[in-house]
């Protein structure tokens, strides 16, 4: 009777002992491990320093363009006589070294359009870290929950069953002596077997659950976690401090997958302008200065001062692209020795490609419908989501309650059983019964964790959808 009295103390500490795991410090410790050590965080977070590097190259081509360069030609004049025969050939040098820059004037807001969009991804790339971080703990809480619950329970039928062991023996003696029917030994003995089969099951699913989280976190066991494992978990669970009303009403501020598609939806739209801005007409602008010269081999090669500006403008109208330059050349004659070189030189060009830019109206289109495609993905993520928080919400009331009913049956039947106990030891109840009872109290407990479980891991699903502490 004194292990029967110590298995109602052994629970009554179950009771009194769930902890709120948002300060377990180790669960903490579980994601800091995995948070380090889970390959696609990693990826994730090269993924947004590859988009800070986007954000400086469109960045970058808002300023000039600077190069330094320098050409050097080597080839052979023919030269004819009078009659117009060959006369020889004689070698030529030319020469070449300045700086060379070019400047974009005006691009129909394809630049800032570009800089924009890659400001864009950058944020999309930040919030793709965040998501699947919060998705990762996600996963790892409801684990740790799942597990927690499960070795309380464990623990529970473990002792309960012990206990309930203890009275099948006691069973047997009193069958042996005649005191009880064959009947009630077999009903007894099925009793014990229920509990049986019961912690049996809750010893599977323990390992199966420390095998989850062992992988989940990224170690070989739950020992190589530097933190003390805490023994239980506390049972005066609060209620979350915000209505369902007001948790529905935060999913479009907060929620991480609906701010990755508005995201998408300016990312279109951006996409959709830098393919506008071909219809637009652009201007650029090059120049270019230094030294330059030609002459033969056998004479001095001397360098004049020489600069160009190249003015050029391109525009796709209807698919065809316009492309017009204008290239000013100038040469310093203070500094030519030849008189017959030329020190200006005017060059105007226009090209015009026939159907040439079939792509602008294949994008345009696509661009369009990238736009529709992003809002309606919003739209009906918005309702998932909208169902998903309605569900865990139902769930945690409904849990909440179980969880509160339990206890006090729990405290119920501990009265009950301590009754049972002493009318036991005065012949008064059989001993198939109290086996009876205390399996049911058993039951009473595994429900008991089932419903802390389902608590914890619904708040911990509203939590990632509305992405706030709610408790």
């Amino acid at each position: 009777m004194k292990k029967i009295s110590a298995f109602f103390v052994y629970i009554y500490c179950l009771l009194q002992a769930v902890s709120l795991l948002a300060s377990d410090n180790f669960l903490d410790t579980c994601l800091r491990i995995a948070e380090a050590r889970d390959a696609k965080l990693a990826v994730a977070a090269e993924q947004v320093k590859l988009s800070d590097t986007r954000v400086f190259r469109s960045g970058r081509a808002f300023f000039p363009m600077v190069e330094a360069s320098t050409k050097y030609d080597r080839g052979k004049t023919l030269s004819l006589a009078a009659d117009g025969t060959e006369a020889g050939d004689q070698a030529y040098e030319s020469d070449e070294m300045g700086v060379r820059g070019s400047m974009p004037i005006y691009e129909g807001g394809r630049l800032s359009a570009s800089y924009n969009y890659d400001k864009l991804m950058r944020e999309s790339s930040k919030f793709n870290y965040t998501k699947i971080r919060e998705d990762l703990f996600y996963t790892i809480k409801t684990t740790y929950y799942e597990y927690q619950s499960l070795r309380v329970e464990n623990m529970a039928l473990k002792k309960a069953f012990a206990e309930i062991d203890e009275l099948g023996k006691k069973v047997r003696v009193e069958y042996n002596a005649k005191a009880i029917s064959e009947l009630d030994m077999i009903e007894a003995e099925n009793y014990r077997d229920k509990l049986y089969n019961m912690y049996l099951d809750s010893e599977d699913n323990l390992q199966l659950s420390a095998k989850k989280l062992a992988v989940l976190v990224r170690v070989e066991s739950l020992d190589e976690i530097p933190a003390v494992l805490p023994e239980w978990l506390i049972d005066n669970i609060p209620e979350i401090t915000f209505t369902l009303k007001e948790c529905l009403d935060f999913i479009p501020l907060n929620n991480i997958d609906l701010r990755l598609n508005q995201l998408q939806i300016l990312m279109a739209q951006e996409k959709l302008s830098i393919n506008r801005s071909k219809v637009i007409p652009k201007i650029d602008l090059e120049g270019f200065y230094g030294k330059s010269g030609e002459a033969f081999v056998d004479e001095p090669l001397d360098l004049a001062t020489t600069w160009s500006v190249v003015g050029k403008l391109t525009w796709t109208l209807w698919g065809n692209t316009l492309e017009v330059s204008n290239t000013q050349d100038h040469t310093n004659p203070n500094e030519t020795l030849e008189p017959t070189a030329r020190t200006d030189d005017n060059t105007l060009e226009m090209k015009l490609g026939i159907i040439d830019d079939v792509g602008y109206f294949v994008d345009t289109q696509e661009g369009k419908v990238g736009i529709k495609q992003a809002e309606s993905e919003y739209n009906e993520s918005l309702s998932k989501l909208n169902v998903s928080l309605n569900k865990a919400y139902n769930e945690y009331a409904s849990s909440l309650r179980n969880q509160r009913t339990l206890k006090d049956e729990i405290a119920l039947k501990e009265r009950k059983l301590a009754l049972m106990r002493k009318r036991n030891e005065l012949l008064e109840v059989p001993t198939s019964q109290l086996m009876e009872e205390s399996w049911k109290y058993a039951e009473t407990i595994s429900q008991y964790g089932k419903a802390l479980y389902t608590n914890y891991s619904s708040v911990a699903e509203m939590e990632r959808i509305v992405f706030i502490s709610l408790r």
